[in-house]
């Protein structure tokens, strides 16, 4: 990668991908941060003393690159990265955001005993009313997800008096001695309700990721059913296979 910081009119690299290589460097270097603006386009003409065409080229490309990306209104900013966990290990939000670099929170909607619903029920083996927890996950501070947690009366009662902005749920369950061996999840796709936008920081009828998961004990006792709604542009999950 071409890392000087002036450009050479006399090099047979076009001055678009010299350009492209320095702006580059000042992303993977951290001068530029993540979710910040970049330079206007004028201020990177004046610097570089290169021609519109040529920084729109080099802007471009980032952008196709997922480097950069344009918001309409305010600029061209440094594109945060996607979150994108291996599946495999069962942890919860906290967990795996942490795993991958990133300080994870909650804001907490609400939390309260709700009647099941037959779906719940059949999750649950049959517990007729049960312990309902919503929120919104965050990843530095951004709206990543809304996670609708349902447990048992017996594990909710065990919640009571936690402050559930900060809370992560299965850590605290194996320090009460419970053993979580595994989870099943199914995935699907939806689209964003005019709540959920309003609570994601997103367009209504933007794409979401749906996944249900249902986690057990060592004993088989399922122990949490939680549906969790999770934007599409910023998180995704990565399958390794073999054969």
């Amino acid at each position: 990668m071409n890392t000087a910081k002036t450009l050479d009119a006399k090099s047979p690299i076009p001055l678009y991908y010299q350009l492209k290589e320095i702006l580059l460097a000042k992303i993977e270097e951290g001068e530029w941060k993540n979710g910040t603006l970049i330079p206007t386009e004028n201020e990177l003409i004046q610097h570089y003393q290169v021609s519109r065409t040529t920084v729109r080229e080099a802007v471009n490309s980032l952008v196709a690159e997922g480097k950069l990306e344009k918001k309409q209104g305010r600029g061209t900013m440094v594109r945060k990265p996607k979150i994108e966990p291996v599946l495999g290990r069962l942890m919860g939000f906290t967990e795996r955001i942490s795993m991958l670099g990133f300080e994870p929170g909650a804001r907490l909607i609400e939390a309260r005993v709700v009647q099941s619903s037959e779906t719940i029920k059949e999750k649950l083996q049959g517990e007729a009313d049960v312990y309902f927890v919503k929120r919104v996950r965050l990843a530095d501070d951004e709206p990543i997800s809304i996670e609708e947690t349902y447990w048992p009366l017996k594990i909710g009662k065990l919640y009571e008096g936690e402050d559930l902005n900060e809370i992560a749920f299965y850590p605290v369950l194996e320090k009460l001695g419970y053993k979580l061996s595994h989870a099943e999840e199914v995935i699907s796709s939806v689209v964003a309700s005019k709540e959920q936008a309003q609570q994601l920081n997103i367009k209504s009828g933007m794409p979401l990721l749906r996944i249900h998961r249902t986690t057990y004990t060592a004993a088989g006792e399922a122990i949490q059913y939680c549906c969790n709604y999770y934007r599409s542009d910023r998180y995704s999950y990565k399958v390794h296979l073999e054969r």
